[in-house]
């Protein structure tokens, strides 16, 4: 696998690690033992925001960052190769998805830390992070699916299946979040809900780069 895919799977594995690594060491010095993705504990941000895991969170968040905007950068140049008539659209998704990066970067930098200026930062940065990098994969989701059968004569298919089907499983996270309140009645049911679907749709936003690294890697061996 050559570097920009590594990068890529970096991209994934990163913010999966630091995330989950620093609620275990938590879990360890008082915080509250639990499988969040199920029973939906607690937020990620309660995970990690306190405690000697945060110091593993913040350590890992600009490798982290690095790695999604490398990513992005390299997915804009095989689009550029591959489909120079959507250019436009290419180079927006590409913008957004670094843009999206550099937010993870702001919120993980002012977590843990007091005061409105830097709950303001860590609350903006978490929401433009977690938007702009889902809107970015979306929209990357919809330029490969409908030529999967044709990029490279085909021989991205089964990579952009892949890294199709995961992008739907997070916007399937992402709607669930967005219509638990119209559904759920009992409020510590709801935050409980609320806790595992933020949790699940991080991971599946993680699990994108993951799939993204399999279409890169797929494409430089086409070439």
């Amino acid at each position: 696998m050559k570097r920009d895919a590594w990068v890529t799977l970096l991209a994934g594995l990163v913010p999966v690690l630091a995330a989950n690594g620093a609620l275990l060491i938590n879990s360890h010095h008082g915080f509250e033992a639990c499988f969040p993705y199920w029973e939906g504990c607690m937020s990620v941000s309660r995970g990690v925001r306190s405690g000697p895991g945060l110091w593993l969170f913040k350590a890992l968040a600009p490798l982290a960052a690095a790695c999604m905007a490398w990513a992005w950068w390299v997915t804009g140049r095989l689009l550029q190769s591959e489909l120079p008539q959507r250019a436009r659209r290419n180079r927006l998704l590409t913008r957004l998805g670094i843009i999206g990066a550099a937010f993870f970067v702001v919120y993980a930098l002012w977590l843990g830390t007091e005061g409105e200026v830097y709950r303001w930062l860590r609350r903006y940065g978490v929401v433009f992070y977690f938007g702009l990098t889902g809107l970015a994969q979306l929209l990357l989701a919809a330029e490969l699916w409908p030529r999967r059968h044709t990029l490279l004569a085909g021989r991205l298919q089964g990579p952009i299946q892949a890294f199709g089907v995961i992008v739907l499983l997070e916007w399937v996270f992402g709607v669930g979040s967005a219509f638990k309140r119209k559904l759920i009645d009992d409020p510590n049911f709801l935050d409980r809900v609320e806790n595992a679907l933020e949790w699940n749709f991080a991971l599946a936003m993680s699990l994108v780069f993951v799939t993204l690294a399999g279409v890169l890697r797929a494409a430089d061996r086409a070439r």
